[in-house]
């Protein structure tokens, strides 16, 4: 079954739609907002369509749709390949073994990550057992009525230093920019979010840096801010 212009333009529309709102959106709410000088049922047939290539999916009968996992997966491919340069400014560490300075230029990282993304920040190294996080609180404040028991999962992985940074390196990564969404995320209650990693290697020493946030999310910016900040 071949897309047709139309049927690519509606994806498009949900897509940002649900990234920009995290809601359902419906026939009659999309021709409300956007003029595509066509009917509401031929609207619910180019939905209908896009269901049936997997890439939205009715939450619930007679509910609007989302985007499904498939298309998601597309969409950030995409942006993997053409994501713009938002640079977030650091400078290099001068000496990987002054421990303090490194300390402090990695609390500093995450720090800007975490503020300019908005989402949880974070920078590990396992050889050196050091995992430092930024945004936590700010996170948990935001969405605690929202995530409910997910939040003593998410403190529980960040207290336990040890299964935490194992499950780091479990991550079967490449070495530029991974993206896990939905059900790629190797712990069950992750499931509902994104997480964005990069390795890098310094002196022979492997380093991580990323963010995990729920599934909408800014993916243009946040894939290239993690890309660029080293």
């Amino acid at each position: 079954m071949q897309l047709t212009q139309r049927n690519i333009d509606i994806l498009k529309i949900i897509v940002d739609e649900y990234l920009a709102t995290g809601q359902v959106l419906w026939s009659k709410l999309l021709l409300k907002k956007y003029d595509l000088w066509v009917s509401p049922a031929t609207v619910r047939n180019d939905m209908a369509t896009l269901e049936k290539l997997e890439l939205l999916y009715q939450p619930y009968n007679s509910a609007g749709r989302l985007p499904t996992s498939k298309w998601l997966r597309v969409f950030v491919n995409f942006l993997m390949e053409s994501t713009p340069e938002h640079f977030l400014q650091e400078k290099n560490v001068t000496n990987q073994n002054d421990f303090i300075k490194l300390w402090d230029y990695i609390h500093n990282i995450s720090k800007e990550l975490s503020k300019n993304t908005n989402e949880i920040a974070f920078f590990n190294i396992p050889n050196r057992h050091i995992s430092e996080f930024s945004w936590v609180s700010s996170f948990l404040e935001k969405n605690h009525k929202i995530i409910w028991d997910d939040i003593f999962n998410i403190i529980k992985m960040l207290e336990d230093k040890f299964n935490f940074l194992s499950f780091i390196e479990k991550f079967p990564l490449n070495n530029w920019v991974n993206v896990f969404i939905w059900d790629e995320n190797f712990l069950p209650f992750l499931k509902d979010y994104t997480i964005i990693i990069k390795k890098i290697i310094v002196d022979w020493e492997i380093w991580y840096i990323w963010i995990i946030w729920w599934l909408k999310m800014n993916y243009s910016f946040n894939i290239s801010a993690v890309r660029w900040i080293l």
